[in-house]
């Protein structure tokens, strides 16, 4: 991973515990610090990324002053502006180095929504709305960063939050669905991303993991979202031959000396986890 967004990551870490909170980070950088600790043998499964999708929760934006103090900290202190690309307005910031940073957001009933848009600070910061985030806020993974800076830079604790592996496989299981089906279908590259995340995720998942899966799915079993991320998973992944894990075949990240027989058999085995992770006891 660029030693870079670790740099980028310790700024908004700094920020955000100065008001008592911290940034929760998904996408490949919180699937990558959710697992980092647990690769052993597997060096290649996770992917590298150069960008920071930060999920603002319900907690942090409750309050009008925590919210202002949260887009100060975006647009002002940290010098990030807005990306102009015409396609987020609000939500998609840069600074200087090309680093990025996409804010979301979870439903939330109190903030004025504008289409696939929440509005967190009126023409200054908003997040794009990511409707199966509902229960983002649940068993959240706390990790100080510190150590994945430079010596001169990790003399102090610096935590951020990453969701849990069950909430991350939500969040790509969607994510993916709308690159193959939604109005982003066309970008086959995100999908196979999307896909991968999805392979990582229950390959290096382990039986806490799994089991704190269970408790929460059988607690949302009748959520629209768990429903929906069930018929993902049977639509998409179900099989190495369905076009989830074909995606995962076909990416370029693999080992070289991994051939087809062994990825095949990578698959069958995250396959497997993955469907005894989203079957919910009747």
């Amino acid at each position: 991973m660029n030693e870079r967004i670790f740099s980028q990551l310790a700024e908004l870490a700094k920020s955000f515990n100065s008001l008592g909170t911290r940034p929760v980070v998904c996408g490949g950088l919180g699937v990558y610090l959710c697992f980092e600790d647990k690769l052993g043998d597997n060096k290649q499964i996770l992917r590298a990324t150069t960008d920071i999708d930060l999920m603002l929760l319900k907690s942090q934006v409750l309050e009008q002053a925590q919210r202002n103090s949260i887009a100060e900290i975006i647009t002002n202190k940290l010098e990030y502006r807005l990306r102009d690309d015409g396609e987020g307005k609000c939500f998609r910031f840069e600074k200087s180095g090309g680093q990025e940073l996409d804010v979301l957001a979870p439903p939330m009933d109190f903030i004025n929504n504008n289409g696939d848009r929440a509005r967190i600070v009126k023409s200054k910061l908003h997040g794009r709305l990511i409707k199966e985030a509902v229960y983002i806020d649940e068993d959240l993974r706390i990790i100080d960063i510190s150590r994945f800076l430079k010596e001169s830079q990790n003399n102090e604790k610096l935590e951020i939050a990453v969701p849990s592996p069950t909430n991350l496989l939500i969040l790509k299981l969607f994510a993916f669905n709308d690159r193959r089906r939604g109005e982003r279908q066309l970008d086959v590259e995100r999908a196979q991303t999307h896909a991968w995340d999805i392979y990582a995720i229950s390959t290096l998942a382990d039986r806490a993991d799994y089991k704190q899966g269970q408790v929460f799915l059988e607690k949302h079993r009748n959520s629209d979202i768990i429903k929906k991320a069930l018929a993902i998973v049977e639509e998409s992944f179900s099989d190495i031959e369905k076009t989830g894990w074909q995606h995962v075949l076909e990416a370029s990240v693999w080992d070289t000396d991994i051939t087809l027989a062994q990825r095949r058999q990578e698959l069958e085995n995250a396959k497997n986890r993955l469907i005894r992770w989203f079957t919910i006891k009747k």
